[in-house]
């Protein structure tokens, strides 16, 4: 695990939502769905931060991170840590399902859909002012007559909220198994991995697997038939 120091040069609002320029160096910078470790020089825990976005000095990470930070504020990151998403190489027609208050995770998978005839969705009942022009977005309600039209699916959904999402899905097919997606369960990782507490610990299939370690992000098909059992 790389400990690197980092440093929050700016916080600004984007869609609606507050977030921090975090500088430090590029390899430590996590893929979608991954997160690092953040800490202030002196503090016992940490903070898991996510990925909105790149900038030419490091990354641009969401909420939820402490009030206290400040332009200035030092870190010490610690990571990547977890499980990432992995678009396959055949997708065209991507899907985003944000459950939670952000869809902020979930936007960087946008530059890995690549060809003229690719394109994405978002569904969430989120309001958004500064979304990419060629995302098409739909209220929740709309998803379990539309999911179909994708080739792959990512979701983003609080813990509690996971049969909510599985009655969507059930709702738009009668084998929501064998839809093809991943997703990212939000939920308290304080350990990070560390400290293996348990805390975060996930049903996948009939199995109990650690968000902090084995994901945050799973296989959509795995989450969905241990929410069945």
């Amino acid at each position: 695990m790389r400990r690197v120091k980092g440093l929050v040069s700016a916080l600004q609002l984007e869609s609606r939502e507050e977030k921090a320029l975090v500088a430090c160096p590029q390899q430590v910078i996590p893929e979608p769905g991954q997160y690092l470790l953040a800490a202030e020089h002196g503090a016992i825990q940490g903070t898991p931060l996510f990925l909105s976005g790149t900038w030419k000095q490091g990354f641009v990470a969401p909420k939820p991170y402490p009030s206290s930070w400040q332009p200035g504020t030092q870190l010490t990151l610690f990571g990547p840590l977890g499980n990432g998403f992995q678009l396959p190489g055949d997708v065209q027609r991507l899907a985003l399902v944000a459950l939670g208050n952000s869809v902020s995770r979930l936007l960087p998978l946008l530059d890995r859909m690549k060809g003229e005839n690719s394109g994405s969705t978002i569904f969430s009942d989120l309001l958004f002012s500064d979304l990419p022009p060629a995302l098409e977005a739909y209220p929740i309600e709309s998803l379990p007559e539309s999911i179909t039209w994708a080739d792959f699916i990512v979701v983003d959904c609080p813990l509690d909220r996971l049969e909510d999402m599985a009655t969507l899905f059930y709702k738009s097919t009668h084998e929501p198994e064998t839809l093809r997606g991943q997703i990212l369960i939000d939920t308290n990782i304080p350990c990070c991995g560390i400290g293996k507490c348990g805390v975060c610990a996930v049903k996948i299939n009939r199995s109990w697997k650690l968000a902090c370690e084995d994901g945050p992000v799973f296989d959509l098909s795995g989450v969905l038939e241990g929410i069945s059992r």
